[in-house]
């Protein structure tokens, strides 16, 4: 059962350790336009796989308090194709605030290096 904010949940699952992780319908919704590949149907697994089995794991550029945990998923011609959620930690869970598929890491530019444990 999702949190009471976040009542009309999208998707919901724990990682290994017991973490909750909450991609809510409408946060889902307002980013379809950018971010088609989330309705592709496997796309909820390379989620889920991105948090459980990160390749790594970086702080927003942008945002304080969000991280960007990537997944690594094949390389193909010279380009790295990676699953990238981006997720902010509140008290209680993890929301995901979108997910989608770039070609690098971005805050890479920003930060030496990533993460060693999850936030």
């Amino acid at each position: 059962m999702a949190d009471k904010a976040y009542k009309e949940v999208q998707f919901d699952f724990k990682d290994k350790d017991g973490r909750r992780y909450i991609f809510d319908k409408e946060n889902f919704s307002n980013h379809l336009l950018k971010h088609p590949e989330l309705l592709r149907e496997d796309f909820t697994e390379r989620i889920k796989k991105a948090i459980i089995e990160p390749t790594c794991i970086y702080p927003a550029y942008k945002s304080k308090g969000l991280f960007c945990y990537y997944y690594e998923e094949f390389t193909f011609e010279g380009t790295t194709r990676y699953t990238k959620v981006v997720v902010r930690k509140t008290k209680y869970c993890y929301i995901i605030i979108t997910a989608f598929r770039p070609t690098n890491i971005k805050e890479t530019q920003y930060f030496k290096e990533p993460l060693w444990e999850r936030p």
